[in-house]
């Protein structure tokens, strides 16, 4: 069976894709004293689920798998990635990870019937002409999801490495 169905939501709906496409929970800001001097990045709610009042969640099922796309930055992934054949190692999607075989990505954890290249194929060719992927890009593009966030870091290490700003705070929100 394959459906597409669009769902709405006053909360961000996480997907297992998120944070591949940009979304945190936590951000961090760097913070000087008066003085001058640098503090400890703090931690703070990550602005990125707050920047809207309404969320679409595109849901699909194909082929008895379902798959979940809560921004179309998540989406664009899942085609970047299933379009390849062979499908990247994990090693590749995660090339930061030092050693053994990187069981983070979100490929690591789809389903085995999700990677024949049969299923790529023909699911990468469905789902762009469906009218609920079409509505949901739609819905996004008036105000496109964003994903960076000026003074706000991603790790405490990136906020210590990142210059100082020009206001007095250190780059806060």
């Amino acid at each position: 069976m394959k459906t597409a169905r669009l769902s709405w939501h006053e909360d961000f709906p996480e997907t297992p894709i998120s944070p591949w496409a940009g979304w945190r929970r936590v951000g961090w800001i760097r913070e000087t004293t008066p003085g001058g001097q640098i503090r400890r990045p703090r931690s703070i709610p990550h602005p990125f689920a707050t920047q809207r009042r309404h969320w679409a969640l595109l849901e699909v099922n194909f082929a008895d798998v379902d798959l979940y796309f809560a921004t179309p930055q998540e989406l664009d992934q899942f085609l970047a990635v299933m379009s390849r054949n062979p499908l990247p190692s994990g090693r590749a999607l995660v090339p930061w990870h030092g050693r053994g075989r990187p069981n983070l990505h979100w490929l690591s954890r789809a389903p085995k019937a999700a990677k024949s290249w049969k299923f790529r194929r023909a699911i990468c060719a469905w789902l762009p002409e469906q009218e609920a992927v079409r509505a949901f890009r739609a819905f996004y593009k008036e105000r496109p999801v964003q994903t960076y966030f000026e003074g706000v870091f991603n790790s405490p290490l990136a906020a210590m490495r990142a210059p100082p700003s020009d206001s007095s705070s250190g780059g806060g929100l």
